[in-house]
């Protein structure tokens, strides 16, 4: 499970992919390996694969908001914003307002023209940070999908100093900021392939 997760850090997501799909031969009943398979399948770009894993681990516990947030992933990419609100929705509710849940809804309403909506979640998140803990990847995420990318890139240097999980940086919601300089430069810093 977790040196499939390394694997999609070197980008070598074909072999992440074989790795998951061991872990959950190895525990197949394992609710966040299941998830983690589809989140991983949305990364590889195999989005049709990634809704029907996500629906079999929605099958295993209608109520594992992860499962949920990783449906939507793939309806996002899919551009299917209407579904993707929904399934996001049932996730901030089952997670108990997880803020990586919340920006993915304000990456959806975004996406489907509901700006003042994701303006909205993202007030609410910077008012949810803390001086331990920022949420700053969530709110890069929102500011990117808002086509705002200096907050963005500002609010991942405060990840970044906070030593925020690197991964993130592999989800779709940060598409819109990987041709900027400033987005590559950190992911030289970190250590991850271009």
């Amino acid at each position: 499970h977790w040196y499939a997760w390394h694997l999609s850090l070197l980008g070598r997501f074909d072999e992440a992919l074989a790795e998951m799909k061991k872990a959950q031969n190895l525990d197949p009943l394992s609710l966040i390996i299941n998830a983690d398979l589809a989140e991983l399948l949305v990364l590889a770009h195999h989005y049709d694969e990634s809704i029907a894993q996500s629906r079999k681990t929605i099958e295993m516990d209608p109520n594992f908001a992860l499962a949920h947030n990783q449906l939507a992933q793939a309806y996002l990419q899919k551009q299917m914003y209407d579904e993707a609100v929904a399934e996001l929705k049932k996730a901030v509710q089952l997670s108990g307002n997880s803020p990586t849940c919340i920006a993915n809804l304000a990456r959806a309403y975004v996406a489907s023209g509901k700006r003042s909506e994701a303006v909205t979640l993202l007030s609410d998140l910077k008012k949810r940070s803390s001086p331990g803990y920022s949420n700053a990847s969530e709110i890069a995420m929102i500011y990117a999908a808002l086509g705002d990318t200096d907050q963005a890139m500002n609010w991942l240097e405060k990840g970044y100093d906070e030593r925020f999980n690197p991964g993130v940086l592999l989800r779709p919601g940060f598409d819109p900021l990987r041709s900027d300089s400033r987005f590559q430069n950190l992911v030289h810093r970190i250590g991850l392939p271009r």
